[in-house]
């Protein structure tokens, strides 16, 4: 009888424990880019429950993406110059506290030809597993957005040119890949200096054969 009880007792303090339940989205920073824009898909999370949560965490421009990202007319990058997205392929988990946001940016320049000026429709989704042991609430999404003949300009460009300094070793490696895959000519020189970083270069070196 006693243990019965136990048993009742535990199962009932076990059913209060809920699931974390994260909320997610896919969205542009806008919807009107310039040619030679760096152009980037956000995936947005959100821990709404009482609990922490444990999340996938990988480079989401390598191979070990969480997310997939198509085209409706898809001019995708050669596969010589798919080597830059093998940089990191290392994967673990982030943790997230009740209420706490993350953001990732998948960069589409990398391995889409996103240069000519018109009208882009881009699927994205999680194609691997997101969340652990967390009920993850995201649809696949339909991003539409606008390439204007119009060039890029210096001052767009100037936030990913400071980030190359950042102390992060990431964030230095994704505003690489961002202005690699542009190669706007009046960074010319900066990106040479960030080419012979012995960390970063070779990632410019593999764009830049594309």
């Amino acid at each position: 009888m006693v243990r019965r009880l136990l048993l009742a007792a535990l199962l009932i303090a076990c059913s209060g424990v809920g699931t974390a339940q994260i909320a997610a989205e896919f969205y542009l920073e806008k919807t009107n880019y310039a040619t030679g824009e760096p152009i980037f898909v956000y995936f947005r999370v959100t821990n709404e429950s009482r609990q922490p949560a444990r999340l996938y965490s990988a480079d989401p421009n390598s191979d070990c993406s969480a997310f997939h990202v198509t085209f409706s007319d898809d001019r995708t990058v050669p596969s010589v110059g798919q080597c830059t997205r093998m940089i990191s392929c290392l994967s673990g988990s982030i943790g997230l506290h009740p209420n706490e946001k993350h953001v990732e940016r998948i960069l589409l320049n990398l391995a889409h030809d996103v240069s000519y000026p018109g009208d882009y429709s881009v699927k994205a989704e999680v194609a691997n597993d997101f969340a652990y042991g967390s009920t993850i609430q995201v649809k696949t999404a339909t991003l539409r957005f606008q390439v204007d003949p119009r060039p890029v300009q210096p001052e767009v460009l100037q936030p990913l040119v400071d980030q190359l300094r950042s102390n992060d070793i990431l964030k230095r490696i994704e505003a690489g890949r961002a202005l690699a895959s542009v190669a706007p000519p009046f960074l010319e020189s900066t990106l040479l200096r960030f080419a012979a970083d012995r960390t970063c270069g070779p990632l410019l070196h593999s764009r830049s054969t594309a």
